[in-house]
């Protein structure tokens, strides 16, 4: 049914507007990524078809109607190959937001949109990432809520309710859909540099834990607390970001939360208008979070490194090819001995910007 709705929501978007070719209020355009990988065959995280070379596609369409102070956006994927994250074909679309933009100071959007809290989100696409992976501790995620936003010459704000929690699915239960509050907020003072923060708060569990939870124990009474900065820099050719996020979680059965802290830093270089390179480096001392019984839950944070360094060419107009090796590696604590397997990840990608619009005006 998701995958249904999603597509049909994309047809009749496009139906919609396609006859219209000439009006300048129609966004239709995607990206296509194709991929191999070749990668560690124990690795909880990196591996991908067990370590066999593998390959991995993807397209993504975009497509948007402004009319006037109203907008729709839409985004569809579909994503397939041994080498992609699940290793099998997956249709469905992340983004389906109705927008209203009375000012740059109010604008509204009420929908299916990425997490606000944090910054990753804006580079996740395969055309604005300098790399091919995503930081371990900042999973890009599409809740369905609605939120306000505004920006200045120097400051921007957003301030939205969201359906589901900032968590990764390898470390805690799955969470069920509840309403929690995002904050955030960015200063720029000059445009080379940004300062921004943002701060969740909420349940983090899911329903069906009822039974291993404390006699007269309510899910929702468990919380996740996050507050996250995040920064930009740069000058010339060399550009910088940087995330700290820190957390505590309540947790069943036990008297005290825990605490984890998760921070990356990323530096590119463009060297000529074609050729770039990028690093990340990034620490997840995340908390690994497991009900044994209602009496006992597993809570410890699960302390992993990886380092992300790549090399890209603009091949041509909206083409670019990067080459990406990566190596994740964990110090844990003695109680969950033995630690995870670490493992590496080397990948080539070739991504192309498209302009599906012009494909629907020459059919028309």
């Amino acid at each position: 049914m998701r995958v249904r709705a999603g597509w049909l929501s994309a047809a009749l978007l496009v139906a919609a507007v396609a006859p219209a070719s000439a009006q300048q209020w129609l966004l239709l355009d995607g990206i296509a990524d194709g991929e191999t990988w070749a990668t560690d065959s124990a690795s909880l995280q990196l591996s991908r078809d067990g370590g066999h070379p593998a390959p991995a596609g993807r397209v993504q369409l975009f497509a948007g109607v402004d009319a006037r102070r109203v907008q729709i956006i839409f985004m569809g994927e579909i994503e397939g190959g041994k080498g992609s994250s699940e290793g099998t074909t997956e249709v469905g679309y992340d983004q389906l937001i109705v927008r209203f933009l009375p000012s740059p100071l109010l604008v509204v959007d009420v929908g299916k949109f990425p997490s606000p809290l944090g910054a990753f989100a804006n580079r996740r696409l395969s055309t604005i990432n300098p790399l091919i992976g995503a930081p371990d501790g900042y999973p890009v995620q599409y809740p369905w809520g609605a939120e306000v936003s505004g920006t200045t010459a120097h400051f921007d704000y957003r301030a939205a309710v969201v359906s589901l929690p900032a968590t990764h699915e390898d470390y805690v239960p799955d969470p069920s859909p509840t309403a929690r509050p995002v904050l955030g907020g960015g200063f720029t003072p000059v445009p080379e540099l940004r300062l921004g923060a943002s701060v969740t708060w909420g349940p983090y569990l899911n329903r069906d834990l009822a039974p291993v939870l404390p006699p007269g124990a309510d899910w929702k009474s468990y919380s996740q607390r996050i507050v996250a900065f995040d920064t930009r820099i740069s000058r010339g050719y060399f550009e910088f970001h940087g995330e700290l996020a820190l957390s505590r979680y309540d947790v069943p059965a036990q008297a005290t939360p825990v605490d984890g802290v998760a921070y990356y830093a990323e530096v590119k270089e463009t060297w000529t208008p074609r050729f770039f390179t990028a690093i990340r480096v990034e620490r997840n001392d995340y908390p690994f979070i497991s009900p044994v019984d209602a009496s006992q839950w597993i809570a410890q944070t699960v302390n992993g490194y990886n380092t992300e360094i790549g090399v890209g060419v603009r091949a041509g107009a909206g083409t670019i090819v990067k080459v990406s090796y990566r190596r994740l590696w964990w110090n844990v604590d003695p109680a969950l001995q033995p630690a995870p397997p670490g493992g590496y990840a080397f990948a080539i990608q070739l991504s192309l910007h498209f302009d599906a619009k012009a494909w629907v005006e020459r059919k028309h």
